[in-house]
């Protein structure tokens, strides 16, 4: 399983759980206080839940809140000024979206910043 969540969307790893723990659409948009049209739009990956609302989410599906904030495509507002208030973060960015082996630099970027972090980091 570990494989299908880290290729999962936060759409898909939300259905993919609401379908395990037996959830209908319906009765999980009831249970997160949600209308099921914005379960559908979710799930499709077409609208990302607030905060307080994907707190609720992990919540119904048991699920650590981290576990779900991890596959949310979207910058948070502390990255953002961070990004805004030093530019060589948004140049290092474009020059590796630019790269033809991205992906395998990221992925060793990742590791790196995982195996020098320490709890604090984390």
């Amino acid at each position: 399983m570990a494989t299908t969540m880290s290729m999962a969307s936060l759409g898909e790893r939300i259905k993919e759980r609401r379908r395990e723990v037996g959830l209908t659409l319906r009765g999980f948009a009831r249970s997160v206080g949600i209308a099921p049209a914005f379960v559908v739009d979710i799930e499709a990956g077409n609208r990302m839940p607030r905060h307080e609302v994907l707190a609720r989410i992990a919540d119904t599906l048991s699920v650590p809140l981290a576990e779900l904030q991890a596959l949310d495509p979207r910058i948070t507002p502390e990255v953002r000024e961070w990004m805004d208030g030093n530019p060589r973060v948004s140049g290092f960015l474009r020059r590796l979206h630019a790269r033809p082996d991205r992906d395998a630099l990221l992925l060793t970027l990742e590791q790196t910043v995982e195996s020098s972090s320490g709890p604090e980091a984390r």
